[in-house]
């Protein structure tokens, strides 16, 4: 391969705060207003001019995962912060529930069902003002770069905007970058599936439709203010992390979704494309190494984990060849898979924690994920605070953090088997 030598230059700290988060999806919004809440200086940093990653841009627009999706589901397993956008959302009139096979019921306040679809432009909306109530500072158009590391610490993220190529320091850094592209770059360990013999989860391009009537019982997973949002066309054993692989994928996408349109008008003969997402929905790239990798075991028995800040009762998509639904409530999230093994000022939030792939399947979708990243937020106000490495914090009193802010942190141990 040819190279370019990059003239070495002094590049200019626009920013020196308390925690970094970077990405703007629904990981990011969680723990940057989780750290701002938590008395941490907050800094978030995003590659598109608003907020919502896949929920928006990608026009994922249904928050899944909030309790089980089959029995046993009495229990919701996701509360805290995501509860509270939902219920934004709900006065702002722009969420509905769900049920598992797709049937539209009347949501209530403080009460999520397994998934809640909403208005994907209310959301960039609601967001926004969550996180300016929060005091949160904001960079919008600006792309992660690199991380140097020194020995075990990030040093400083750089970053490329329309001002030039700039440098951002904090004490904590938080990677909400789905990919794990904060940890990679920095020299933390990473895994992809190829390692073990099974392959990426496909990638899929979202659109939206007008025309199609008001949904009976049923009929609609994703209908919302007389809009229906679809699965569109989708491509697999491509890497959502490789740039070649990201445009293969956009560009094969892209020239089916005619075709998906015109095949839809044959039953809905209104029908009319209105948007494809802004980019092709990615689900699976990297998962750092971390001091715990939550396993295949940990995720189907539901075992109790002593330092457990999250759960996740999403099923499993496809790595068992078919939707595997829990026969449990759901399982614990591991503080520790949240901390990765190389690095001292970093923590993990949303798809890029340490697990195992069948764990992983489950935790990355939005209902966990935010509840994770609920949970890398407080964590890394409370290292600042607490002056220690994340490997070091009190976990206990990061769990009455968390459930005195109205997080599930675990199973109750009544509810398990």
């Amino acid at each position: 391969m040819q190279v370019l030598k990059e003239p070495a230059r002094e590049i200019p700290i626009v920013r020196d705060t308390d925690v970094v988060v970077a990405g703007g999806g629904p990981g990011g919004i969680m723990a940057a207003l989780a750290a701002a809440r938590a008395g941490a200086k907050t800094l978030l940093v995003e590659r598109y001019g608003f907020l919502g990653g896949m929920a928006t841009a990608g026009l994922m627009t249904s928050f899944n995962g909030f309790r089980n999706e089959h029995p046993p589901n009495h229990v919701q397993t996701v509360r805290g912060i995501p509860q509270e956008l939902i219920d934004r959302l709900l006065k702002a009139g722009d969420a509905c529930a769900r049920t598992a096979h797709g049937h539209f019921g009347d949501l209530k306040p403080g009460e999520c069902p397994y998934a809640v679809s909403f208005d994907p432009e209310v959301l960039k909306q609601v967001v926004l003002e969550m996180l300016a109530e929060a005091g949160v500072d904001i960079m919008l158009h600006t792309l992660l770069c690199d991380a140097p590391a020194d020995g075990r610490n990030v040093s400083a993220i750089v970053v490329e905007n329309k001002s030039g190529r700039q440098a951002i320091k904090g004490r904590m850094y938080v990677d909400a970058t789905g990919d794990g592209d904060l940890a990679a770059r920095a020299g933390a360990a990473y895994e992809k599936v190829e390692k073990v013999g099974q392959h990426m989860m496909g990638m899929s391009l979202m659109y939206r439709v007008a025309g199609m009537p008001d949904p009976q019982v049923g009929q609609y997973r994703l209908w919302i203010n007389g809009f229906t949002t679809r699965w569109g066309p989708g491509v697999g054993q491509l890497d959502g992390s490789d740039a070649d692989d990201m445009t293969e994928a956009e560009i094969k996408t892209r020239l089916q979704v005619r075709k998906h349109v015109a095949g839809l008008q044959e039953q809905f003969p209104d029908a009319r494309l209105v948007e494809t997402a802004m980019t092709i929905g990615v689900r699976e790239t990297r998962r750092v190494v971390g001091l715990y990798s939550i396993t295949e075991e940990d995720c189907l028995t539901g075992r109790a984990q002593p330092d457990s800040i999250a759960v996740s009762s999403n099923p499993v998509p496809g790595y068992y060849g078919k939707r595997r639904f829990f026969d449990h409530l759901g399982f614990e999230i591991p503080y520790r898979s949240l901390v990765p093994a190389d690095l001292d000022n970093l923590l993990l939030a949303g798809r890029c924690i340490s697990a195992s792939q069948p764990a992983f399947q489950s935790a990355r979708s939005m209902a966990p994920l935010m509840a994770i990243s609920q949970a890398t937020g407080t964590a890394a106000a409370m290292c600042i605070a607490d002056g220690c490495r994340p490997a070091d914090l009190d976990v206990a009193s990061l769990q009455k953090k968390l459930q005195d802010d109205g997080a599930v942190t675990c199973i109750p141990p009544e509810e398990r088997s």
